[in-house]
């Protein structure tokens, strides 16, 4: 099934497909409420009317608001609308509106934005599960939505967000039997979205018309491949895949992919230690313009960050991220039993899982660098993390040793540079300019200065578009499970 939502935030956006809420039994009939969603969110200023179907029992259910800017009428039986006023407080806001049946009830969470500025608009995608992803240049967000189904498995919806114009591509949902969808990986500017399969591996790829192909990887692999970016015209797509056969048979190695068919990238003769390569390479992620490609050695805590400069199938082997920082030294270490061993300790560039580490035209990569001290006993190392940012044109690192512990998460081109605060988990960001060796303040201070919008002070910026005009971020928020990140996005006024 395929559904087109205009007005994205004006139009609720479902939890569920169906949710049912409180439910007590008594010795005449079972109290419940049924509603078709439970939380939805609003622009600012001229929203239309929304209607949520509820089933209750007994019939003669009740709603009320929890303040005075929303306004509901029960218009029949099984539908109550909401509509909501104009807000112009300067800030967003939200409430709840209490649905009572008898002993039973349930909560519709609403969400209000505040009124767009003339300059851009600031959009959150809570209802998108493992965040969203962001298109190279800003065109298009994509995630999916999860929901229950009638057998209380799961069932998945891809959504594409066309940012242009607000209008939401929706499909499914799915069941989990036939996609288990488990993470957003990227999107290109054609709005094809690639979404990992957490169940049969690999991944799903989907365009705004709805239609699905499976990306593989080159003959002789053993798992099907995950895409992880793609360049601004959709030529390249780069990741990895466990392959078979040939010298490196059974190594994670690192694909790119040109006008859809994969193709081998070449790894280093040796690992981040300079030791033999057990695991595997991979590639995670690619410049707006295809240039340059980034990945990671993956042995342990070995990630090692490394990258390409991109010549289609004649790309030459890699290199790693701040070689004019990087030392390799051996040293003796010891295994629990007092064994000695000889392995090497590396003060180096290192990247986790993260995938918008590069500025637009491959100029700047966001990196952190590491160095290890082997303890006393020998058993295990002291390790520090330094955000910094390499320089692919001069081959120059930057450390920014005003942060310890700390990370380096994206940069543009012009050498504004985003420094996650914490290396595990971060809550909190920074913005550096690399030019002058100054800071520019906190990244709210930042976004407010250059597009006139209050964000939360919480969270981080993972990317920027070429044009600067398209921003994408996460923040963290309070949840059942403990913290999730919320994906949320600026981007310019829709054109009149």
């Amino acid at each position: 099934m395929r559904r087109i939502l205009f007005n994205f935030i004006a139009a609720a956006i479902c939890s569920s497909a169906f949710i049912t809420g409180c439910t007590t039994e008594t010795k005449d009939n079972v109290h419940y409420v049924n509603l078709s969603q439970v939380a939805c969110s609003f622009l600012g200023e001229g929203n239309s009317p929304l209607a949520v179907d509820v089933k209750a029992s007994p019939a003669q259910w009740t709603a009320t608001p929890g303040a005075t800017w929303v306004k509901i009428e029960r218009t029949d039986e099984r539908t109550l609308t909401i509509t909501v006023d104009d807000n112009g407080t300067g800030a967003e806001r939200n409430t709840t509106i209490t649905i009572e049946a008898g002993q039973a009830s349930q909560q519709i969470r609403v969400n209000q934005l505040p009124l767009d500025s003339e300059f851009a608009r600031y959009r959150r995608l809570e209802t998108f599960q493992m965040g969203a992803v962001m298109s190279p240049s800003g065109r298009y967000m994509g995630g999916f939505t999860a929901s229950i189904a009638p057998d209380d498995s799961w069932q998945y919806s891809p959504t594409i967000v066309d940012t242009e114009t607000d209008e939401v591509y929706e499909f499914g949902p799915f069941p989990e039997s036939l996609y288990y969808l488990h993470q957003t990986m990227a999107i290109t500017d054609q709005g094809l979205l690639f979404i990992s399969d957490g169940y049969n591996g690999g991944q799903i790829a989907i365009d705004t018309s709805g239609e699905i192909f499976i990306p593989e990887a080159p003959a002789g692999y053993r798992f099907r491949p995950e895409i992880q970016a793609t360049s601004a015209d959709g030529k390249y797509w780069v990741g990895f895949a466990q392959n078979e056969s040939g010298s490196n048979g059974g190594l994670t190695h690192p694909l790119l992919w040109i006008d859809g068919v994969p193709h081998e990238l070449p790894m280093l003769d040796l690992n981040y230690r300079d030791e033999e390569i057990w695991v595997g390479v991979m590639a995670r992620g690619i410049s707006a313009d295809g240039s340059i490609i980034y990945g990671t050695s993956w042995e342990n805590s070995d990630f090692g960050m490394l990258y390409w400069v991109n010549n289609g199938e004649n790309t030459a082997k890699p290199r790693w991220v701040g070689e004019d920082v990087r030392e390799v030294t051996e040293i003796t270490m010891q295994m629990g039993d007092g064994t000695e061993y000889k392995t090497h300790k590396v003060y180096g560039c290192i990247c986790t899982a993260e995938l918008t580490k590069i500025s637009p035209s491959g100029k700047w990569i966001a990196t952190t660098y590491r160095t290890e001290e082997p303890n006393e006993g020998g058993m295990s190392f002291s390790i520090t993390q330094t955000p910094a940012f390499y320089n692919t044109e001069t081959e120059t690192t930057i450390i920014v040793d005003e942060y310890s512990d700390s990370t380096g998460m994206y940069v543009t081109d012009d050498g504004i540079a985003f420094i996650g605060i914490g290396t595990l988990g971060v809550s909190s960001a920074v913005v550096y300019d690399l030019n002058t060796r100054t800071s520019l303040g906190s990244m709210a201070d930042w976004v407010y200065d250059t597009y006139g919008i209050i964000i939360p002070e919480s969270g981080f910026i993972s990317y920027v578009s070429p044009d600067g005009k398209h921003v994408h971020g996460s923040m963290p928020m309070a949840s059942a499970g403990g913290v999730t990140y919320v994906s949320w996005y600026i981007v310019p006024p829709i054109a009149k």
